[in-house]
């Protein structure tokens, strides 16, 4: 079971670093102690049953016994696709109710007021990346995975790709999708590209110094954004926080969840 289902979710690009990191960890934390050594058919749902239950009863946060909910039903798609299986002994798994759920509170959302006034302290290359994940639901590693080809004269951009750790790789669903842009700030990221080295279809909208590659996101809020939000004591304020925050107000004005959904990329 270890050998196989681990380097096939790396080797068909399931799990990247980042997101795959995280999963494979909770992965062989949690999952592989427990019934690793167990043969494929010998798998039954109480193992299964048995794993949440030993996760559930750690304090682990409620996302994270999901996740291994999650990654245990991926884990038997596999051995069903590979007929190690006969049937989907995953199928009524559910999360235990003693999970911890999270605190809410914790999930932080910006609102107008401040966000407008961390948009001030920004010098124009980061509030478009702002922009873009607040306003158009883009992921940080979405935004800077944008090339000048991607902005259509429409006003659309073609999501196709995303950069993570300096790694330029496809989007986190391995799909391409077209999102609506607000005419605003369409026109400053014309503008903006329109100042750049790389003005070509194959320029980056937010090139690195070396121009060849893009810039890093975690790398721009350490050193870019976050010191000139600290003053003002905004420095919580980072792309998770902005995407939540996407989704926050559209679903105050009462927008089509399969809109939100559709700009964010959930599939």
């Amino acid at each position: 079971m270890k050998q196989v289902f681990v380097p096939q979710k790396y080797e068909n690009g399931d799990w990247r670093k980042g997101s795959g990191e995280e999963v494979e960890g909770l992965f062989r934390r949690w999952i592989l102690p427990e019934i690793g050594e167990l043969r494929c058919r010998d798998l039954k749902a109480e193992h299964l049953r048995a794993v949440l239950r030993k996760v559930a009863g750690t304090g682990l946060c409620y996302q994270s016994v999901n996740q291994v909910r999650f990654s245990m039903g991926d884990m038997v798609k596999m051995m069903l696709a590979e007929e190690y299986l006969t049937s989907n002994i995953a199928a009524g798994l559910k999360t235990p109710k003693t999970a911890k759920k999270s605190d809410r509170s914790r999930l932080r959302r910006a609102t107008l007021a401040e966000y407008g006034q961390a948009w001030t302290a920004l010098k124009e290359r980061e509030r478009l990346a702002f922009d873009l994940v607040t306003f158009c639901g883009l992921r940080a590693s979405e935004a800077y995975g944008l090339k000048n080809g991607d902005l259509f004269e429409n006003g659309a951009i073609r999501v196709q790709r995303s950069v993570y750790k300096g790694e330029i790789n496809s989007t986190k669903t391995n799909e391409i999708r077209e999102i609506g842009v607000d005419s605003e700030i369409f026109k400053r990221l014309t503008a903006w590209v329109a100042t750049l080295p790389e003005g070509n279809s194959e320029g980056w909208v937010f090139p690195s110094e070396r121009t060849v590659t893009p810039l890093e996101p975690d790398s721009v809020l350490s050193r870019c954004i976050h010191p000139r939000l600290e003053p003002l004591g905004l420095d919580w304020m980072n792309f998770r926080v902005l995407r939540r925050t996407h989704s926050t107000w559209h679903h105050e004005k009462g927008t089509d969840p399969k809109i939100i959904a559709d700009q964010q990329g959930h599939g």
